[in-house]
Formats: C-alpha cells, sequence, structure tokens
C-alpha cells in the first residue's frame, strides 16, 4: 500500500516505500533459510497464525541484495513482533 501523495514547491514528489528495508534473522519467517533483507510491501494485519507458540502475519515484500538492489518478489510469514511498525502517512499540506 503506498503513502499518501507528497507534494513540495508545488511539485508531486515520488511515493516513498511505506517501510525500509529490514534484516530478518531465518527465526524469524517460516520455510526459508539463512538471513534475508526484506523491504515490506503489504502485510495482512487482520489476520493472523499461531504455529509454536508464536504468531505469524502473512506479508508480502521484495528482497534487497547487499548491494541495496531489488530482487525478487515473495509473499512468506514473518513473526509478528519482528515486524517493524509501518512509517506514519504524511497528508499533503495544499495551499489555497
Amino acid at each position: 500500500m503506498p503513502t499518501a501523495l507528497i507534494f513540495r514547491n508545488g511539485r508531486l514528489l515520488p511515493r516513498q516505500p511505506r517501510w525500509p528495508a529490514h534484516e530478518f534473522a531465518e527465526s524469524d519467517y517460516r520455510h526459508g533459510s539463512g538471513t534475508l533483507r526484506l523491504r515490506i510491501v503489504y502485510v495482512e494485519w487482520s489476520t493472523s497464525i499461531v504455529r509454536d507458540g508464536a504468531r505469524w502475519l502473512a506479508a508480502e515484500a521484495i528482497e534487497i541484495d547487499v548491494l541495496g538492489r531489488k530482487g525478487d518478489f515473495r509473499r512468506l510469514l514473518i513473526r509478528e513482533e519482528r515486524l517493524p511498525a509501518p512509517m506514519a502517512r504524511k497528508r499533503p499540506r495544499l495551499r489555497v
């Protein structure tokens, strides 16, 4: 889900990603191996899955490599307490 539109000096700026890239250890996501660096795109907050005594949320993310380039799109389960809080939406200031 993209952020709200951002206007500066009468110009429309490109939308910013909701979350910056975060690293997730192997124990923080299901069915994977090794550490993953991801930029979260969408999280299904309304539905959680309880497995192994922990709550997991379905997420869609883009893999980020060591150099910061975008990689493959992934759907995975991430441990709820390891998900970063989404950035606050910025509302455009429209001056009349």
